[in-house]
């Protein structure tokens, strides 16, 4: 079990996807994260979602609505469970489905799009090169979540914000130009 660290859930427990290989990101790292930004009143997006932690967690601070991405069936499993144990599901869409593939489909822009894939693949520039332009909202945000060993591949319409450093993770915020 894993616990919220703020909002209105904050000090609840969570699910964990039954995977070994599944990671989460730490209270610190999201701590940090809606520290530097702000969801409230906000759509979400939270991609390789896993157990949706962090998608709980902006829905605690108080975005508006949130879309949870992931591959896994298990995980996506173990998201719905949470969503439903908080009563959020209303309030949440999950796809099961490959990252790079959603992030080129046509469909509504994101205020936020926080994205977390496995670390050491370049999963993450894969996924900013194949993100349509329209994808973020006018002065939207993307934040990725990545080893602070790897070497982020930024398109043209964002611009980085913010580089933060937490050990072996760093955190990079990136606005839509």
């Amino acid at each position: 079990m894993i616990r919220i660290s703020g909002g209105v859930f904050k000090g609840k427990m969570i699910r964990e996807v039954p995977d070994k290989r599944t990671r989460y990101t730490s209270s610190l790292v999201r701590q940090a994260l809606f520290n530097m930004v702000d969801v409230h009143e906000k759509s979400f997006l939270d991609l390789f979602c896993g157990s949706c932690l962090v998608l709980i967690e902006a829905i605690s601070r108080g975005a508006s609505m949130a879309t949870g991405v992931d591959i896994s069936p298990r995980a996506l499993s173990t998201c719905k469970m949470n969503l439903e144990d908080l009563g959020i599901i209303d309030r949440v869409t999950l796809y099961k489905a490959d990252a790079i593939r959603f992030v080129k489909s046509p469909g509504m822009p994101f205020d936020v799009v926080f994205m977390d894939p496995p670390y050491g693949l370049g999963i993450s520039s894969r996924v900013l090169r194949s993100m349509r332009k329209d994808f973020v909202r006018e002065s939207g945000l993307v934040v990725v979540e990545e080893p602070k060993r790897e070497e982020l591949v930024v398109p043209e319409f964002l611009q980085v914000e913010k580089v933060r450093e937490y050990g072996d993770t760093k955190l990079v915020v990136m606005k839509k130009t």
